[in-house]
């Protein structure tokens, strides 16, 4: 295994003007064709090891560029009040339209939360890259660019096509499940353990730190990182992304036995010295798979445990205002403990600290919204409430790939424009039955008493991970419940999954 910190060359051009219309199913689309190099130019990846393979690739053969400004993306929850430049080139598949679509969904995405999850957006270009293209499997490399007030940085996102299902697969789908994709990330931490540039604590099998996979010239397993995205913590600020892309080569041999039927396939597809860009038709809609829960998308509650079931006694523990510096340590006892909780967390903490966030969705916890800002909602303009709802919701797709179910308006302050504006969001507006009193600078023991002396089967326990007496009173707090028969679920298993849109409990008052 080896690790470069410097880009690829950059062979496949920018676009060169033109727009295009929204990608979607049964839509009218126009696509720009344009050039994609000079006609018969090879796009291999040139033996670098740290690269993904390019492909070569002419106009007519398949192959056609779509492209899209801010136009196309103003149906979003969220816009910035000021304008942010949007570019988009896009492959458009003669011959596979649901990897055409599929890729311009993700992409779509993509805007929503470039918008909505970064500080001040000024713009974001997207373009692309053929890494795959034999057998069935179309693979396509994208790279964005994104500027806001932080600065410059640049992703990546590798995306494959299975004309057989006709689904497009996130990259982590080149792995056989999540247990190799653990095997993966211990790689990865060996690999870059002495890189100072690199935090440890940054790196977890999720979906979006694994979003970019795919093979070199030599058939090695590539595996790159956005610029920052592994990045040691710098207090009240993003991560630094001056140090760039970041990338791990896992040899032929090391890999193989983590890998799927796809990944070997798309392996296959990546060494071919001429692409086949017309696959065998699928029925034109992407065939049902398992393609909601890829390796690195973890699902947040035991399916075990029937909350509605009157002999479990069920209690979730959240945690309000992380993630923090403390936040690692609660995750520390709740591993030993065994217990799962979930995080309602903030714009700012998740912006500086997405490490013990990733953590956190890793280890199986459930990840909640608690608003960008900690400030009362029920005291906002209108207009303030579409960003507010909409931030952590895309930071935290950003870091993880989960998208947030459950927002808890700070202080509980809410009313009905609150509570539309959530909704609008396909979120359920989450408070709570117990509350520590954490928050009122109480010790350890108060705290425990407050929680044990409350709590009832199907109780939703309010706590602060700032809260260092809180942290202190978990041990006794997990002990105490455990011995009255308290099995620890997520907030959404205690509610009993409530429809997006409506308020837990029902009946709330906001009045604060």
């Amino acid at each position: 295994m080896s690790s470069s910190e410097s880009a690829p060359e950059r062979v496949v051009p920018r676009r060169r003007g033109g727009r295009g219309g929204r990608l979607w199913p049964g839509a009218l689309t126009v696509a720009v064709v344009l050039p994609l190099a000079a006609c018969g130019e090879d796009l291999g990846g040139g033996g670098d090891a740290a690269s993904i393979t390019m492909l070569r690739s002419e106009v007519g053969d398949g192959l056609e560029e779509w492209t899209a400004g801010p136009e196309e993306y103003e149906h979003h929850h969220f816009l910035p009040e000021t304008d942010v430049e949007i570019d988009i080139a896009l492959p458009r598949f003669t011959d596979a339209a649901p990897f055409t679509e599929g890729l311009a969904a993700r992409v779509d995405e993509e805007v929503q939360d470039f918008r909505a999850g970064t500080r001040d957006p000024v713009r974001l270009e997207v373009d692309w890259e053929l890494v795959g293209a034999a057998d069935g499997v179309l693979g396509v490399r994208l790279v964005r660019t994104e500027e806001d007030m932080h600065g410059l940085r640049e992703g990546y996102a590798t995306y494959w096509y299975d004309a057989a299902t006709g689904h497009t697969a996130y990259s982590t789908e080149l792995l056989a499940g999540q247990e190799d994709l653990a095997t993966l990330n211990d790689l990865v931490l060996e690999d870059l353990a002495d890189d100072e540039e690199v935090d440890p604590d940054a790196l977890f099998p999720v979906l979006r730190t694994y979003d970019s996979i795919g093979f070199n010239d030599d058939g090695d397993l590539v595996v790159e990182f956005d610029d920052g995205h592994l990045s040691p913590v710098v207090e009240g600020h993003v991560p630094n992304a001056e140090f760039g892309r970041k990338v791990v080569v896992v040899d032929h041999d090391t890999a193989t036995p983590l890998l799927s039927e796809l990944g070997a396939r798309a392996r296959e597809a990546s060494l071919v010295d001429e692409p086949d860009l017309a696959p065998p038709a699928t029925a034109g809609q992407e065939a049902e798979s398992d393609a909601d829960r890829p390796p690195g998308r973890i699902v947040p509650h035991d399916p075990d445990v029937d909350c509605d079931d009157a002999a479990t006694k069920c209690v979730a523990l959240t945690f309000d205002d992380g993630p923090v510096e403390a936040t690692s340590h609660l995750l520390d006892i709740l591993a030993e403990e065994e217990v799962t909780a979930s995080f309602f967390v903030n714009g700012g903490p998740v912006l500086t600290r997405p490490g013990p966030l990733r953590r956190a969705y890793a280890e199986g916890h459930e990840i909640a919204s608690h608003g960008d800002v900690h400030e009362h909602m029920n005291r906002m303009d209108a207009e303030e409430l579409p960003g507010q709802v909409a931030a952590v919701s895309a930071m935290t797709r950003r870091q993880t790939g989960h998208t947030v179910e459950l927002f808890r308006p700070p202080f509980g302050a809410t009313d009905e424009n609150v509570l539309a504006t959530i909704a609008d969001q396909d979120m359920v507006e989450t408070m709570w039955t117990v509350d520590s009193k954490d928050w009122e600078g109480l010790d350890r023991d108060r705290i425990v008493e407050n929680v044990v002396g409350e709590v009832e089967p199907g109780g939703v326990v309010l706590l602060h991970d700032p809260q260092a007496p809180a942290i202190a009173a978990m041990p006794e707090i997990i002990e105490r419940l455990r011995a009255d028969d308290y099995t620890f679920v997520t907030t959404s298993q205690a509610m009993g999954h409530p429809d997006p849109g409506s308020r837990f409990p029902e009946d709330w008052d906001g009045s604060w």
